[in-house]
């Protein structure tokens, strides 16, 4: 975000720019592909855990919780946790008008149906918007952060 006199607030930052991954990552992700062991149901040994499950383990251990699913993309996860709230068909569940297309994508994918909530110019939750949508029917609300603006 930039605020110059005179001006209003911005997104002054790259959307597509994700960091550089380093070199030892690189390396790891080298060594699954040269592995032939390319997803989690993959192991030699029925007792041994595939780097999915050994990434889910450590995870779970670094947030203090007993479980961890590792999973291929956001939209995905955000797909997983509709399913596990029983979304219906046609159900309203309101999320941030200012998205990427993943998330009103898992949303369609259970049934529910995306409500757009706008944002202000912060790029956060316009809370008189969010008033307006609320009622009897909404039980969702998916609000997420989509980018970083320093």
């Amino acid at each position: 975000m930039t605020n110059t006199p005179n001006s209003s607030l911005h997104f002054a930052g790259n959307f597509t720019q994700q960091e550089a991954i380093p070199d030892d990552a690189i390396q790891s992700a080298i060594q699954v592909m040269q592995s032939g062991r390319l997803h989690r149901y993959n192991v030699a040994q029925a007792d041994e855990l595939s780097e999915t499950a050994l990434l889910e383990v450590e995870y779970a251990q670094y947030q203090q919780s007993q479980f961890c699913l590792a999973l291929a993309s956001g939209g995905y996860a955000l797909q997983t946790a509709l399913r596990c709230l029983n979304v219906t068909h046609k159900e309203p569940i309101l999320t941030n008008g200012f998205t990427l297309s993943p998330v009103p994508g898992a949303i369609a994918a259970v049934g529910g149906t995306p409500v757009l909530v706008e944002t202000n110019e912060q790029l956060t939750i316009d809370l008189p918007t969010l008033k307006r949508k609320l009622n009897a029917r909404v039980r969702v609300f998916c609000c997420y952060h989509i980018c970083v603006a320093i």
